[in-house]
């Protein structure tokens, strides 16, 4: 008997993305389990199988020229067609050679084609089906199935197959679907079965991808069953061992042969392998408190990744990186194949240290007030801030009034909670409570009575210093006490001026004078 050389093209498409194991079915002489009358040939008539073959169910027929058929067959002279319905189904079966093994994986060949009318009837589609048993028509499991066709002329179709207990007996039929809404029957036109059902060995192909930019990928095949030695050739390349190494990206090709002659090829693809990373910067929430971080997210290549810092000797196996100080940082990912990349111009900043950057008090005025006042000016840290008088309560004013003689101590807050401290004393004037206002003054610029301002020496308040020409025109008015003329643009000679407040008594006062502007 001769046999045909089958020849089996794969195509690897990795799906992990670095490593992938891939078992391809191939067509090689192994095991064969010879089929008796592959051609289906008899006398053509209705209502009967071909030697070698038995009916089961219903009876199919020998075509052509039965039951509306008159398609020639694909080879020899005569096939069979077989018709079924919801309710039954016809076939034929015939005892095997040998077992068909469970966990083995067969191939099986066979022309199939549709026959739009058969017996006088509407026929909705081809459909064929396969089937495994212990007896003549037993249907114990599903082998194999075809989807639904149309084609009326003959194609080929190979069932790749693998049983899951062993089967002496093989069952060919047609079957019916519920899909079927345009007549009531399926049925299928069967010839030309391959000679044996064929077990196919298995080739397990192995690939690791390369590190980007190089070339450090490999493949290698290795095939399970069917007859030794084996033979490889590699393309591009030429190399002719199981397995290749140094590969770039890009598609190679491998063919093998086995002891028989019988040839399979497979093509696989070598991919880059590029890390991928997500970099999150956790900063201090205080100046040198050294908490800064830095937290990978590595995707791609082959994991567990090695994390080196700043060229550090040694591996981190963590992801992240903690108690770092400000900086620039650059960190090298490696993957479990030796894959790396170089993260760079990690920056690491910190607030800038919170700070009092000023105090400033009023000491208190005269004998009988209490106005003594703090005011804090602050910079640096994270905004805003919280000021608190020991012993008291955290406020968002950096100013106290209303202040007795002592020393207060006082403490800053900001939004990340980094604390400053401080103090300031406040002293009392031993005087009389009163406002004094001067009667001349000489902006000569010589740094000596240059301006007009009043001397409070009281704790104050609805303040108003009005300063008006011979004519009545104001020349000069504040309400702030603080605040002083200059006497520019302004000639010399005799002025008035006309102050009001609240005393710290809760008095109004009313004062007026002349003032003499000397040049």
């Amino acid at each position: 008997m001769m046999m045909a050389r089958n020849l089996f093209r794969g195509i690897v498409h990795c799906t992990m993305p670095f490593f992938l194991v891939t078992v391809f079915n191939i067509h090689l002489f192994a095991q064969d389990i010879e089929i008796k009358n592959p051609s289906l040939e008899g006398p053509p008539r209705a209502a009967a199988a071909p030697p070698s073959w038995y009916i089961i169910n219903n009876s199919p027929d020998i075509q052509p020229g039965c039951c509306s058929v008159s398609q020639p067959a694909s080879d020899g002279d005569t096939y069979i067609g077989m018709i079924s319905s919801s309710e039954w189904a016809e076939g034929v079966s015939q005892k095997l050679s040998k077992e068909i093994i469970a966990g083995k994986t067969y191939s099986f060949s066979m022309d199939l084609a549709y026959p739009p009318v058969y017996f006088g009837n509407k026929i909705c589609d081809g459909a064929f089906i396969i089937y495994g048993g212990d007896a003549i028509g037993g249907k114990n499991e599903i082998l194999w199935k075809s989807d639904l066709f149309f084609h009326t002329g003959w194609r080929r179709y190979t069932a790749i197959f693998t049983a899951t207990r062993n089967y002496k007996f093989i069952s060919l039929c047609s079957y019916f679907t519920s899909s079927c809404t345009d007549g009531k029957f399926s049925a299928v036109l069967v010839d030309n079965l391959s000679l044996v059902i064929r077990e196919i060995p298995r080739i397990v192909l192995t690939v690791q991808n390369t590190c980007k930019g190089t070339n450090t990928g490999s493949a290698s095949v290795a095939v399970l069953g069917g007859p030794e030695p084996y033979t490889f050739n590699w393309a591009p390349g030429g190399q002719t061992t199981n397995q290749i190494n140094n590969l770039p990206a890009g598609n190679h090709e491998v063919m093998v042969t086995g002891a028989n002659g019988a040839m399979a090829t497979a093509a696989v693809t070598i991919r880059e392998t590029i890390l991928q990373h997500e970099v999150t910067v956790s900063s201090s929430p205080c100046n040198g408190d050294e908490q800064n971080k830095i937290i990978l997210n590595t995707t791609g290549g082959a994991p567990p990744y090695r994390y080196y810092l700043n060229d550090a000797p040694q591996p981190s196996y963590t992801a992240t990186f903690k108690a770092l100080r400000p900086g620039n940082y650059a960190v090298v990912v490696k993957d479990d194949h030796g894959c790396e990349d170089k993260i760079q111009n990690i920056q690491l900043t910190e607030p800038p240290p919170l700070q009092i950057a000023a105090v400033s008090k009023k000491d208190i005025s005269c004998n009988e007030t209490t106005d003594g006042r703090i005011a804090l000016d602050i910079t640096g840290g994270t905004t805003p801030y919280s000021y608190s008088l020991e012993p008291g309560n955290w406020q968002p004013d950096s100013v106290w009034k209303q202040l007795d003689v002592g020393r207060y101590y006082f403490q800053v807050k900001d939004k990340n909670d980094c604390l400053v401290r401080g103090s300031a004393e406040i002293l009392k004037h031993q005087r009389d409570c009163a406002v004094f206002v001067p009667t001349a003054f000489s902006p000569n610029g010589d740094g000596k009575n240059d301006l007009f301002r009043a001397k409070v020496h009281d704790d104050i308040s609805q303040y108003r210093l009005v300063v008006y020409n011979r004519w009545g025109t104001p020349v000069f008015q504040s309400n702030d006490p603080r605040a002083a003329w200059d006497g520019n643009q302004q000639p010399a000679g005799s002025y008035v001026w006309v102050l009001t407040y609240t005393d710290s008594k809760k008095q109004g006062r009313k004062e007026l004078g002349n003032l003499v502007l000397v040049r």
